[in-house]
């Protein structure tokens, strides 16, 4: 093959290494013979396929991770296998846009025919807290980190005094009684039982499960006789099981949900949260096409409505179910995923040698899921299961349709070597530490509440944030602004509550991250550290003016602010404020508007660096360079609010200015401490 990015065209290209884009290589590759590896690509963002159903079972300790994965080259070594991340989808000009990785350029992938089995994604932002403080169970990855963590809470656990701390931490909170919900709990609660003799300073009493679910009964995909079973038979495991309540928000140390409740816990973990791919949705609006919640609508033979040459299927097609009703589609399950790309590589080989398409007839042959400690539900052909036997035909079934003869294998090692030794409980880090994460917050969100654990420091990228002590705001912080370094710096405890004024985006930095890069720098530590000082707390920002002089403190902005104010025009040049500062020993000179009005201040240190830069020019306007934002005050504020101020803002200036705008004078912690020594 050319190695050229821009020669990349086949006949077929299939977006998504799922059990639709995979099956569908697979049998299109059957189909075509010896030709597939050059006329066929199977593009996926992971370079193998997750064998979703067992994945509880690696956060539960019984399976090694390494074997519900198979590599995509090896399941489908007829095709050419491109891994990476689909940026751009474009119809009319037939091609994809792919990142392939950090040291490669963008490749331009041309086709003829396109294959959507890109899935759905995970969406959390509509519960406040949920990104930023909730587990997932969607790839390895995350049972792995489920897995560490859960072991990691019980290693703290046992070195923990306190009693209501230790149950925050041996609480774990499940969100979703669905398939991998009842699944994630049971192995949770079969790896803390079968762990928890090797702390023998941890109680059994002392660790709890938590199962929310917003239906009236666990399961809503099977039978309510099932559900009921396997509510019945985690309950009495020891499992609590709370129905009709939906989590509300969610902070590093509480769960709130709509009835009121609030539940403790440092672990939570939601299987809720299912979401239509971006992309998908994207050339839905695009092109007008037809769409359901977020799927491609496509005919029975699985073809994208009113499109020849573009085929959907997996979770984010809405295929006509075969025998339902108008507008009844097939569910996004496995089974139908499978079942959709065998028969869609069959009918993609059929329209290339122009006969005529099949219909996916497929029904479902039933529904199985283990709710641990060798138990499971299944209802297979109507029939309904549960218990050991049910357990028993849930291996079964899933053992046959794992990809692979040596995954079956070291499958049933897994399992063999389960029954007869404990379980491993060696502390893995599942992944590397992520330097950055971005938020969203909507209008009301909480981010956290006084008394919490600190573990981000915060930049607001965009919109308002207000910290808030138990009489009110304390500070707002806006988009440029920072918070976080003063809990990080000393005891990592919020001392403020802090809520989104506004639809906001922050930047988060972990706290490890945030000490390791303020540790490094005694400048950056120096900043970090003076800045901290914003945070002060209302009590200490009252002490610091129980130490004036009486008469200090009787006294208003008027009586000690300088009012012969040395100012520049906004619409001066930068060669005329240079020349201002060189005429006057400030550093900072306020600006002032054609009303007179002060939008802040400008810094000759800001105006030198930038002609430095080759930014400005000596000739440049100043209102159009950077302008360094200052506190304002009224001339009868008084001199304790003048402080705090101070305090808040981090400066040490603040403007006054009268009930228009206009500047009046300008006030620094030197005309304080000069007033005080006099007193």
């Amino acid at each position: 093959m050319n190695r050229d990015n821009q020669s990349l065209k086949f006949e077929v290209v299939i977006a998504g290494g799922g059990f639709a884009g995979v099956y569908c290589a697979k049998s299109l590759a059957k189909e075509l013979g010896p030709i597939s590896r050059t006329k066929v690509a199977l593009v996926a963002d992971q370079n193998f396929m997750l064998f979703q159903p067992m994945l509880a079972e690696v956060c539960g300790s019984s399976l090694s991770p390494q074997h519900i994965v198979n590599p995509i080259r090896r399941i489908c070594g007829e095709v050419t296998v491109l891994r990476g991340k689909i940026k751009e989808i474009d119809l009319m000009n037939r091609h994809l846009v792919l990142d392939a990785g950090h040291f490669t350029k963008n490749a331009d992938v041309k086709f003829s025919h396109l294959v959507l089995a890109l899935g759905g994604v995970v969406d959390l932002s509509r519960v406040p807290g949920m990104p930023e403080h909730a587990f997932l169970m969607k790839n390895v990855g995350d049972a792995l980190e489920l897995r560490s963590t859960i072991i990691d809470r019980f290693e703290e656990a046992n070195f923990q005094p306190d009693a209501n701390a230790m149950k925050r931490l041996l609480t774990f909170v499940v969100v979703g009684g669905g398939y991998s919900g009842v699944e994630t709990a049971g192995q949770i609660l079969d790896l803390v039982r079968g762990i928890n003799y090797l702390y023998p300073r941890i109680a059994r009493s002392e660790y709890k499960v938590i199962l929310i679910h917003s239906g009236k009964h666990l399961l809503p995909e099977i039978s309510e006789t099932l559900g009921a079973y396997c509510e019945k038979n985690l309950q009495e495991r020891g499992v609590e099981i709370i129905l009709n309540a939906r989590v509300t928000a969610m902070t590093a140390s509480k769960v709130f949900l709509d009835d009121g409740r609030v539940i403790e816990s440092h672990t939570v973990v939601t299987t809720v949260g299912n979401a239509p791919h971006p992309l998908i949705t994207d050339l839905c609006k695009k092109h007008n096409f037809e769409a359901f919640k977020g799927r491609f609508v496509s005919d029975e033979n699985l073809r994208a409505k009113n499109q020849d040459r573009v085929w959907v299927a997996g979770d984010c097609a809405a295929i006509p179910l075969y025998g339902g009703k108008t507008g009844e589609y097939c569910p996004p399950t496995a089974q139908f995923a499978y079942r959709e790309g065998v028969l869609l590589g069959k009918n993609i080989a059929r329209w290339l040698r122009k006969q005529t398409l099949k219909t996916f007839k497929f029904k479902g042959l039933g529904e199985l899921a283990s709710i641990g400690h060798h138990s499971a539900v299944a209802e297979i052909f109507g029939m309904k299961f549960s218990g050991l036997i049910a357990w028993w035909m849930w291996r079964t079934i899933y053992l046959v349709k794992l990809p692979g003869l040596e995954r079956k294998l070291r499958v049933t090692i897994d399992w063999t070597l389960d029954l007869f030794f404990p379980r491993d409980i060696t502390l893995l880090i599942s992944k590397p530490t992520e330097v950055l994460q971005e938020m969203h917050l909507a209008k009301g969100d909480e981010l956290f509440h006084s008394g919490e654990p600190a573990l981000s420091f915060y930049i607001v990228k965009s919109g308002r944030i207000d910290l808030l002590d138990e009489h009110g705001v304390v500070k707002s912080v806006s988009a440029g602004e920072h918070f976080g370094e003063r809990a990080l710096l000393h005891d990592h405890i919020w001392r403020f509550s802090a809520t989104a004024a506004e639809p906001s985006t922050l930047v988060m930095l972990d706290a490890k991250v945030f000490e390791s890069i303020s540790s490094a720098s005694s400048s950056i530590h120096h900043f970090f550290e003076t800045s901290s000082n914003q945070y002060s707390t209302r009590q200490q920002v009252e002490a610091m003016v129980a130490t004036m002089p009486p008469e200090l403190r009787n006294l208003k902005a008027m009586d000690l602010m300088s009012t012969n104010v040395i100012s520049v025009k906004a619409a001066a040049t930068v060669a005329e404020a240079l020349k201002t500062f060189s005429g006057h020993p400030y550093r900072s000179i306020p600006l002032l508007d054609d009303d007179g009005k002060p939008p802040g201040v400008i810094q000759e240190s800001d105006l030198l660096d930038a002609i430095k830069g080759g930014s400005v020019t000596q000739d440049t306007v100043l209102k159009d360079v950077y302008i360094v934002q200052l506190p304002t005050v009224r001339p009868e504020t008084p001199i304790p609010e003048v402080v705090e101020r101070f305090c808040r803002s981090g400066k040490n200036k603040v403007l006054v200015v009268n009930t228009e705008g206009k500047l009046q004078g300008v006030l620094t912690p030197i005309d304080l401490l000069s007033r005080r020594q006099n007193a």
